[in-house]
């Protein structure tokens, strides 16, 4: 809890930051949100295997950066559905279809939030965009 209403110090030993309420809840709706939380940590999945997966031993990560959104109406209570718009150097379209695949496998988070937030996956790869 802070000073402020609807604000909250969330942390441990190796870091702290903080989250608001939304202001439809009474928050300030000014830091963080819950459902930012959750966005951030799909994206930080999914940086996190689009970098490094399927890449040689040796080789440098892949250049990557997303760009991600939740999509929904005002009215209702659902979550909405998450665009991500990711930019991954170095694959072709078939293998960022792979990359996409094995986060979908062996993220956690994805796996556990699929059918309540939805995540369609916009891919740009060298291929697919005039650099």
């Amino acid at each position: 809890m802070t000073d402020t209403r609807g604000r909250y110090e969330i942390g441990d030993t190796g870091f702290q930051l903080l989250s608001d309420g939304s202001l439809r809840s009474g928050g300030p709706g000014e830091e963080a949100s819950s459902l930012d939380l959750l966005v951030a940590s799909l994206v930080s999945c999914a940086l996190n295997a689009f970098r490094q997966d399927f890449v040689e031993e040796g080789q440098p990560d892949r250049r990557v950066e997303i760009f991600a959104r939740v999509e929904r109406r005002l009215e209702g209570d659902y979550l909405g559905t998450l665009i991500m718009e990711c930019f991954i150097d170095a694959v072709d379209g078939r293998g960022a279809d792979d990359l996409v695949r094995e986060y979908k496998k062996r993220c956690r988070i994805y796996n556990a939030l699929k059918d309540s937030l939805p995540v369609v996956f916009v891919l740009h790869t060298p291929d697919s965009v005039p650099w």
